[in-house]
């Protein structure tokens, strides 16, 4: 577990970065010419000092001959080679003026590559930074456009339930009105109904009542049409008694008078059954 572990982290590990070249300064163009001409110089320095040690062995080479042959000629050859030397010298002293003028040069060119250098490694740097700052605020933008966007859709979906369930108070509180109205005019409307049921029941028993009336009417119109045609058959019943009457004994002579009384009472019920037939 150890060893996958240690494996896990050192893939996990960021790379590191390379480390900066020390010399980047010196691919500068005037470095690496100021470096050429220093080049030059020293190998001029080093030739005089060759030359001027040539010269020296010929100074001590002409010396000698000189103390041996005691010589004009000698002596003026060591003079000779003393002025060569002093001349050879003379251009060593020069050429190791110009290596260090050469050396302050490169330095100064060094100075100022390398103060180019910095200006170009921080100009690089920055806009490398500006990049990752740049990406690195578009996630966080992101992420912060997400997080807003779930708290807003969070407190807008509360405060709408709040809304929602005010709304609906106001009109369930408006509909139990409406309701209660609604019902108090139907109550009110089957109380006045209830109300005129009775005045049309007897209205209907009032308009029934004719009816019932004529119908009573016609059966004692139809009752007592036979009793017309019994009194319309009466007088010949008269005539009759009337034709029989001489030879009737005197008792029956008495009940005659009774039927004719009869008669008369029927004649009544004939009259008053006239208006009721019209």
């Amino acid at each position: 577990m150890m060893p996958a572990a240690k494996k896990a982290r050192a893939k996990a590990a960021p790379a590191k970065r390379k480390p900066r070249s020390k010399n980047a300064a010196l691919a500068n163009p005037a470095v690496v010419k100021a470096e050429a001409g220093l080049k030059k110089v020293e190998a001029l320095v080093a030739s005089e000092r060759k030359a001027l040690a040539e010269a020296k062995t010929k100074i001590e080479t002409a010396r000698a001959k000189a103390k041996k042959t005691a010589r004009a000629a000698d002596k003026n050859a060591v003079k000779r080679a003393v002025a060569a030397a002093e001349k050879v010298n003379a251009k060593l002293k020069a050429a190791r003026a110009k290596v260090a003028a050469s050396k302050a040069d490169l330095a100064n060119i060094k100075a100022v590559a390398r103060i180019k250098a910095s200006e170009t490694a921080i100009t690089q740097k920055v806009a490398e930074r500006s990049m990752a700052l740049s990406k690195k605020a578009d996630a966080d933008l992101e992420k912060a456009v997400k997080l807003f966007e779930q708290r807003f859709k969070k407190k807008r979906a509360a405060a709408n339930k709040a809304k929602l369930a005010l709304i609906e108070k106001k009109l369930l509180a408006k509909h139990k009105l409406a309701v209660k109205q609604l019902n108090a005019k139907i109550s009110g409307a089957k109380k006045a109904a209830a109300k005129k049921a009775p005045a049309k029941k007897v209205a209907a028993k009032s308009a029934a009542a004719p009816a019932a009336a004529k119908k009573v009417a016609a059966k004692k119109a139809a009752v007592k049409a036979p009793a017309k045609k019994v009194a319309a058959k009466k007088p010949a019943a008269k005539k009759v008694a009337a034709k029989k009457a001489p030879a009737a004994k005197k008792p029956r002579a008495k009940r005659a008078p009774a039927k004719a009384a009869a008669a008369p009472t029927a004649s009544p019920v004939a009259t008053s059954t006239e208006p009721t037939s019209n």
